[in-house]
């Protein structure tokens, strides 16, 4: 079983619903799209847009559908976070080691 295979794993241990919210926030190129893909597809890819403003996914594995939120970490767009962090099931903060 890989990482990403336990880590949804873990998600669904910790709910026991059939479908969750997830807010993934960080700051710029910290790697939060590439997770949301890695997540849907299991695929990575180093070329990415960065995003602007939120991008929503929503994924189905097994019988959980996880919606994510995936949210702009460029400072203009944080101001944005309280609003996509409300009524979700977790918050995940993405840091990369580059950017501390």
């Amino acid at each position: 079983m890989g990482f990403w295979e336990a880590f949804l794993n873990w998600l669904r241990s910790l709910f026991f619903k059939q479908e969750m919210e997830l807010s993934l926030i960080g700051l710029q190129n910290a790697g939060k799209t590439s997770l949301v893909n890695v997540i849907a597809t299991g695929g990575f890819s180093e070329d990415m847009i960065p995003t602007v403003g939120f991008n929503m996914r929503k994924v189905t594995k097994g019988n959980v559908t996880i919606k994510l939120w995936d949210l702009g970490g460029q400072p203009r767009f944080r101001s944005m976070w309280e609003r996509y962090c409300r009524a979700v099931s977790a918050i995940v903060y993405v840091s990369a080691l580059s950017i501390l």
